[in-house]
This record gives C-alpha cells, sequence and structure tokens, in this order.
C-alpha cells in the first residue's frame, strides 16, 4: 500500500499549533478531557492474520473494540473526566482528521489504540507425490543424417504447499513522538531523517518534508521536546508497567525519530499503545478475546490514573503574585513604570550567557521554555524595561536591540512569578543576520538571568 503523502504547508500548519496557537494552560493543569483513537477504521484494515491456521482478524476490528472496553473504562474510574472517542463504528478517518478531533475538544491526553504486526516468513512442507512426464534426449547418426530422439518415462515428483510461519515475537509496545533515547530527542528531530513507518501499510505515518534543521522546525522540535514529550515519556512507562503486571510480556516505551501523524499533529502528550502482534497466535487470541480487550483497558486506565494524579499533585503550588508596585519604582522617558525597579536593582544575577554578535541590530524572540505554566516576567534591554510583566507562551515576545560597541549591552530577565513549575524558564531565538543563536535562561524570585551581547570587531 502507497504512503499517504502530505504537502509541506499542512504538515507545517498542523506543526504550527505549537506555537501559534496560545494554550489555555495558563492556570494549574488539570486533566479534564482524554481522547481515545482506535486505529485503522473502514476501508484502511491495518494488519491482518495471516499466519496458517490465524483468526484472520482486522486490525481495525481490534482496535475498536478495545478503544471501546477502554472509553467504558475510563469513564467509570474517573467520572470527572471527559472521555472522548475519535470513533466507535468501523468508519474510515484521515490521520489528519483524527488530530483535528484531539484538538478541537482540546484533550489533555491522546491515546491511540493499534495492534502491530511484521513481515511473515514463508514456509514449505511436502503434502503428496504426483506422476509426471519427462523425456530423454538421444541422438542417432552423423552429419545431416544426424537425429534428435526423445523418449519418454515417468518419474514421481514431492507435491508442496507453501505458508506464511507466524511471528515468534510477542507483547505489548507503547510508543511515542521522540527519538530512540529520551534524553537525544531533540539531536534527533533535527538530524534530517524525518521519514517512517511504524507499520508496515503505514496508513497512520505522513511522508514529510520539514526541515527540523531550519529556524522555524528547530522551534517547533524544542517546543514539542520540552513541552510533550516528557509527559508522554512518563505516561508510556506507567503503561508499560500497568501491562507488565498483568504478567504479560511488556516491550517498554518505543520511540521513533519523526512522530507518527497523530502524535505529532495533537496538541497535548500522546501515545500509541501496540496491544500485541496479530500475526503472532497466541497475541491474536488475547487480543480478539473479550478477556484480553478488557485486561487491557483496565491497565491502561490503571497507568492514567496514576498519571493524573502525579501531573495534578505537581500543579498544586498557588503562583507567587508579582511584586507591588510602589512610589520608588522607576520611570522610563515615556513614562512607563520600568516596575519593580527596586528587586531588579538588588537582586543578583546568577545565569548569564555571553553571546558574541556580528551585527549592530539583531532580532529576539523570547518563548516559554518548557510547560506554558503561567510564567511571568519583564525584560530589561540596558536598564530599560522592553516587556512590562508578560506571561511566556509559545507566542513569541519579539524585539529588535541595538548593539553598541565597546559598551556593556545586556538583556535581563526578570522573574515576577514562579509560575506553577518554578524556576522561570525562557527560550532566547537571537537572529544575527543569517547566524542564529538558541539561549535558555532560568530566573527565580532571588536570581535575575542575564544575556551579555558583544560586538565581534571584523576589522
Amino acid at each position: 500500500m502507497l504512503r499517504n503523502k502530505v504537502p509541506f504547508i499542512f504538515l507545517f500548519a498542523a506543526l504550527h499549533l505549537l506555537i501559534i496557537k496560545e494554550l489555555s494552560a495558563q492556570t494549574p493543569k488539570l486533566i479534564k478531557t482524554i481522547i481515545v483513537d482506535a486505529g485503522h477504521g473502514g476501508t484502511d484494515v491495518g494488519a491482518t492474520g495471516q499466519y496458517e491456521n490465524s483468526l484472520r482478524s482486522k486490525e481495525k476490528d481490534v482496535t475498536l473494540a478495545i478503544a471501546l472496553k477502554l472509553v467504558d473504562e475510563l469513564k467509570k474510574q474517573l467520572p470527572g473526566v471527559k472521555v472522548v472517542p475519535t470513533r466507535t463504528t468501523d468508519i474510515y478517518q484521515k490521520p489528519t482528521e483524527k488530530a483535528r478531533i484531539a484538538n478541537e475538544f482540546h484533550g489533555d491526553l491522546f491515546l491511540c489504540i493499534h495492534a502491530d504486526s511484521g513481515p511473515l516468513k514463508q514456509g514449505k512442507r511436502q503434502v503428496g507425490t504426483r506422476m509426471v512426464t519427462k523425456y530423454k534426449i538421444s541422438y542417432t547418426g552423423k552429419g545431416k543424417k544426424r537425429k534428435k530422439h526423445k523418449t519418454a518415462y515417468e518419474v514421481e515428483e514431492p507435491v508442496y504447499e507453501y505458508f506464511k510461519i507466524p511471528l515468534t515475537r510477542s507483547g505489548t509496545s507503547v510508543w511515542i513522538f521522540a527519538a530512540h533515547k529520551t534524553s537525544d530527542k531533540l539531536k534527533a528531530i533535527m538530524d534530517g531523517d524525518e521519514n517512517f513507518e511504524i507499520e508496515a501499510d503505514g496508513v497512520d505515518s505522513l511522508e514529510t518534508n520539514i526541515d527540523f534543521n531550519s529556524p522555524q522546525g528547530k522551534i517547533i522540535a524544542a517546543i514539542y521536546a520540552k513541552r510533550y514529550q516528557e509527559r508522554s515519556d512518563r505516561l508510556a512507562a506507567l503503561v508499560n508497567e500497568e501491562v507488565e503486571n498483568t504478567g504479560r510480556a511488556a516491550l517498554g516505551v518505543n520511540q521513533r525519530r519523526v512522530g507518527i501523524w497523530v502524535l505529532q499533529a495533537t496538541n497535548m502528550p500522546a501515545i500509541l499503545i501496540e496491544t500485541g502482534f496479530i500475526n503472532n497466535p497466541e497475541d491474536e487470541r488475547y487480543i480478539n478475546s473479550e478477556q484480553g480487550q478488557q485486561e487491557l483497558a483496565e491497565a491502561i486506565t490503571k497507568a492514567v490514573q496514576r498519571y493524573k494524579a502525579q501531573v495534578e499533585s505537581m500543579n498544586n503550588t498557588t503562583p507567587a503574585p508579582p511584586p507591588a508596585v510602589t512610589k520608588n519604582n522607576l520611570k522610563d522617558p515615556a513614562g512607563k513604570n520600568t516596575a519593580p525597579a527596586l528587586a531588579f536593582e538588588t537582586r543578583p544575577t546568577k545565569d548569564t550567557k555571553t553571546i558574541e554578535v556580528k551585527n549592530n541590530k539583531i532580532e529576539v524572540d523570547i518563548y516559554d521554555d518548557g510547560e506554558i505554566d503561567n510564567d511571568i516576567v519583564s525584560v530589561y534591554y540596558n536598564n530599560k524595561l522592553l516587556v512590562d510583566k508578560k506571561s511566556l507562551t509559545t507566542n513569541p515576545h519579539s524585539m529588535t536591540l541595538t548593539i553598541e560597541p565597546g559598551k556593556a549591552n545586556e538583556l535581563l530577565l526578570f522573574a515576577d512569578n514562579l509560575g506553577t513549575i518554578p524556576p522561570n524558564t525562557a527560550l532566547m531565538i537571537i537572529t544575527d543576520g543569517k547566524k542564529r543563536h538558541e539561549v535558555r535562561l532560568s530566573a527565580d524570585l532571588k536570581n535575575n538571568a542575564l544575556v551579555k551581547f558583544e560586538l565581534k570587531n571584523n576589522n
């Protein structure tokens, strides 16, 4: 089956959900909505049981049955959470449609149910014999009188039949949009290997030409890696543990260099669960059985419960209010408050970076680096207020800075609060002509963060 292809602009637009959409997570994060996706459906059957004496099951049917049980179990165990299935019947949905549903319902988790497969080897065996007529060739005479003679004789030959050998690998695996190792995700996303398939037919993968080495691609990768990968990996690990607790083979958390569409285009932590190998006899029976399907649904639900408790307990800290404005606050020449001047002057600066630039004018974009957790900051350049108590989000605070030679050119990040996940962290993208720098800063209520710009002398 041919792999689906999507024009670059569609993929870029979908991935830009990570940048241009300002998330509602400006308050402590709660798990309010869970999206459950039954892989494949309709004309897209997915993997099928093909080995000898298989149940001839279709992945689309298995995933729907497990997904429906999972929806029921989640509703039962988490009554305050909205659970949204992408499909409840045997219909076909494009991967882009599944991602659209998840994003429009503002999901906090995306659970994608699949069944794995793999290439099957072909075997053969003798099933009988048959008599075959063959001919012996002989010649008489010489020269022009030479003649060819065929003498028939009967021989017995074996008769073979061919069949597909079942897979020996079995178990349940969990997949996330990442690199081969969690800590190496960002590097792997940017290494240029943007195409892969998780299954033989590739129907949930889309070929993309997006350049993750481009400035825009790097921002997308950085934001996704910090915001969603860590939580996706945490949830995936919990699912793997709960599957292992059932006594079933748990194959661990697996990661891909480029994400399956429904994982990379959903604006939330997302995992894909390969419930079993449809071409392994034991697995095929398990994922087709009521008992196996229910067991998987309960294991995934327990993992979600644990994940929900962990995430929500992390966000119980009430954000600190910004320092009050007093009569001692300074004003800039335009009369605008540079609050809080007193705290800005007295706080030490411990996180300092020095950047050497070639141009006397540079562009700076500042984003939240990681979870959108209501980090509120003020930004000063050479003691002049540029950003006054603004939230860091996926939308950048952009500014043009003039770099003066022979002077200290300092951009200071002041934390007005700690957000819900201390400290305040910022990703700064600095464009110096054709060159681009990425700087990560960290500030809290005791310390400022600072970037020093030095104009390189090209003479």
